[in-house]
């Protein structure tokens, strides 16, 4: 019997461990394996855990900020306007928590294995991301034939313009892993894991997400400032990817339309902007008036602030903002959609002022530890962290940074990279478990 139970735990580890090594490609095909990829962990983790009684995983602190966050998504759904739907996305939020102790899990006892299979699937994927992407950049469709969506690239992600989100968010993890490893004692390794560093940080461009655009360039200077080492290759790769930039802007005018032309148009700099007013039904003009990303944006921002104000401890509800948004009023002119497009003020708007301050408490908990480390490093040549963990800290960073449009808090796709570093970071916390 307990041979049989062995036997069963190897191979629940060894499916939590591919489905973790194949995690690249399921992210880039799309919503549904991503996801069923972690449901399945979830589950098997769960069995693991707690037949082999390793309680230790939910009885840390790490663990216990996850559960009141999750309680505050439980509790706000309940009082929310339509508590079905929104317990709908919330009730089963909690496998993303599960799917990061895994990730701790498994990445505790086969740390160097899991690191070179996943810098195998890593490079893999960013590779064919970065040959596909230029092919539909040169010849206006990619190899399967998916044109380009006007000066924006898409590549393997088809109508889904997150190719530069993913790549933005994934690079730091991929950077992380490489450091593990040590990447650069062998010369042939540092050359490739160069081309493949430029290739992305110029794809990011070309892809026109002004977003991901910024997390590259945001995550780069971080670490340039509070890495030991690697800051070296972390500079040039930086720089030899703003010099081909540059190239391209200048040869291919148009590739800098939407990150440049767009944005200054968006935030209103340029000297009047024309809107389609649909209340008054005619043109109407708003000459240099500013916006906070866009008219669009902000729109969207004005109406979470009026759903807020009418429910300001518990909010409207997890992913209510797109059920109530066209009410009259909270509309406004473009200001209706899935999402109000950035984290902090949809947890104003859908959880309230106790999911806003719980989320804006852990971000300053990161980013001042960051600029603790950083400080400590300048003055007395001290490290709170590894370069590992610094990575794994600007994969975070960017995905709770509160400045910038974000994509919806609680969509799949995106919470499955939120929650993917997190478990690398945890397995580096608690590196002296043993299991």
């Amino acid at each position: 019997m307990n041979e049989l139970s062995n036997n069963k735990n190897k191979l629940s580890e060894k499916i939590i461990y591919w489905l973790i090594v194949i995690l690249p490609f399921s992210l880039i095909s799309g919503p549904f394996l991503s996801d069923l990829s972690i449901s399945i962990i979830t589950l098997l983790f769960i069995y693991i855990s707690f037949k082999n009684k390793y309680y230790y995983f939910y009885n840390n602190k790490y663990s216990k900020i996850f559960g009141f966050f999750f309680l505050i998504l439980l509790i706000t759904s309940f009082l929310s306007i339509d508590t079905f739907i929104s317990l709908k996305k919330t009730l089963f939020y909690f496998r993303f928590w599960i799917f990061a102790l895994a990730v701790w899990y498994i990445f505790s006892f086969k740390k160097e294995k899991l690191c070179n299979h996943l810098i195998l699937t890593f490079s893999l994927a960013f590779i064919f991301l970065i040959v596909d992407g230029y092919i539909q950049f040169f010849l206006k469709e990619n190899i399967f034939g998916w044109p380009m969506y006007g000066t924006r690239l898409s590549s393997l992600f088809g109508d889904e313009l997150i190719l530069g989100s993913y790549l933005s968010r994934m690079l730091p993890i991929f950077f992380a892993l490489l450091i593990y490893i040590n990447f650069n004692k062998k010369i042939y390794h540092y050359l490739i894991f160069f081309i493949i560093f430029v290739g992305v940080e110029t794809l990011i461009f070309l892809s026109g997400e002004r977003v991901a655009f910024f997390y590259v360039n945001a995550s780069t200077l971080m670490l340039i400032l509070t890495m030991r080492n690697f800051k070296l290759f972390r500079i040039s790769t930086f720089i030899v990817s703003i010099l081909i930039i540059f190239a391209l802007v200048n040869i291919y005018p148009d590739s800098s339309k939407r990150i440049v032309d767009k944005t200054v148009k968006q935030l209103g700099f340029d000297n009047e902007k024309i809107i389609n007013d649909k209340e008054l039904t005619q043109n109407k003009k708003i000459n240099s008036k500013k916006f906070i990303f866009s008219l669009e944006h902000q729109n969207h921002y004005i109406s979470s602030i009026r759903m807020f104000k009418d429910n300001v401890v518990s909010g409207i509800g997890p992913r209510m903002f797109r059920f109530i948004c066209g009410e009259e009023k909270y509309y406004l002119w473009e200001g209706c959609s899935t999402h109000p497009h950035n984290s902090y003020v949809q947890l104003l708007a859908e959880t309230g002022l106790i999911g806003f301050m719980f989320g804006l408490t852990i971000f300053i908990i990161i980013f001042y530890n960051v600029i603790k480390h950083f400080v400590l490093k300048f003055r007395r040549k001290k490290f709170i962290y590894t370069d590992f963990q610094l990575c794994l800290l600007s994969a975070i960073l960017i995905s709770i940074w509160p400045f910038v449009p974000t994509g919806d808090l609680f969509n799949n796709w995106l919470s499955i990279i939120y929650f993917f570093p997190v478990g690398f970071y945890l397995s580096s916390v608690y590196s002296k478990i043993k299991l």
